[in-house]
């Protein structure tokens, strides 16, 4: 892992926690979002809102994976989670993504799921923009495939041995996500993902950063961070960070 990276994202920590504000902007990136526990987005612009669920991280242990340009750092607190992606740019290390999870958040709109569902699993609301893209969505569209049909063997193909995942009412490995869809199966669950609404993708050699809405079938519009990486030809979901948003409606579809 490059001593770079590393010190980057404990100065980040750092600057955070004493208001520096000055040195918090150094190290973000042009595109640089930040998603709070209650699934508010705020800009580099809004630096001075920005208040780290989890603090100064003190007694707290990173896990750190590097894809190629692109490095995910993941923070487990009490019931508090938090994700930071950096990437490497011309000018060095800079941080893109801040995203939070909290399961101490109220959890709205729980109902039946559908058993089958176009979006995301067939028809997407996003075009890709070339091969990486094109070939990562379908990868991931495959994985959601397997979640809305109960394949737990088609599943982990497309998901990296690292895979992690952290909602409001979940947190999961891959081996913790399977025995789920393993469970799911032998219910013959209603299991069709939520539906995409909007996406983004921001590529790199090898890896892939994916920020997106989805709406649940019941409850309020969840914003969501991947991390996909490529390894001998296929895509892997590395990551996945979901947060609902507070301040959104409860819908039924």
């Amino acid at each position: 892992m490059s001593d770079a990276v590393i010190a980057a994202d404990h100065s980040l920590v750092a600057a955070l926690a004493r208001g520096d504000a000055k040195m918090v902007a150094s190290l973000l990136d042009d595109r640089f979002n930040w998603i709070d526990g209650s699934g508010r987005v705020m800009t580099k612009d809004q630096i001075g809102q920005m208040k780290p669920l989890l603090g100064d991280e003190k007694g707290l242990a990173p896990v750190v994976h590097r894809y190629g340009d692109v490095v995910t750092v993941v923070v487990e607190g009490d019931k508090k989670y938090l994700l930071r992606v950096w990437v490497k740019r011309a000018a060095g290390w800079r941080l893109l993504v801040y995203h939070e999870v909290s399961q101490d958040v109220p959890v709205f709109g729980r109902g039946p799921g559908k058993k089958e569902w176009d979006n995301p699993c067939f028809t997407l609301p996003y075009e890709p923009r070339n091969q990486d893209e094109r070939d990562c969505l379908a990868s991931w569209q495959a994985l959601e495939i397997a979640v809305m049909r109960h394949l737990p063997d088609e599943w982990v193909k497309h998901v990296a041995d690292e895979f992690s995942l952290y909602a409001a009412t979940r947190q999961h490995s891959k081996a913790g996500r399977v025995a789920v869809i393993k469970e799911q199966q032998r219910s013959d669950a209603n299991s069709a993902p939520s539906p995409l609404v909007w996406n983004e993708m921001i590529d790199f050699p090898n890896a892939i950063v994916m920020r997106c809405e989805h709406q649940p079938f019941h409850g309020k519009a969840t914003r969501v961070s991947r991390v996909f990486t490529k390894r001998d030809g296929q895509w892997l979901m590395a990551v996945s960070f979901q947060t609902s948003r507070q301040d959104a409606p409860v819908k039924t579809i």
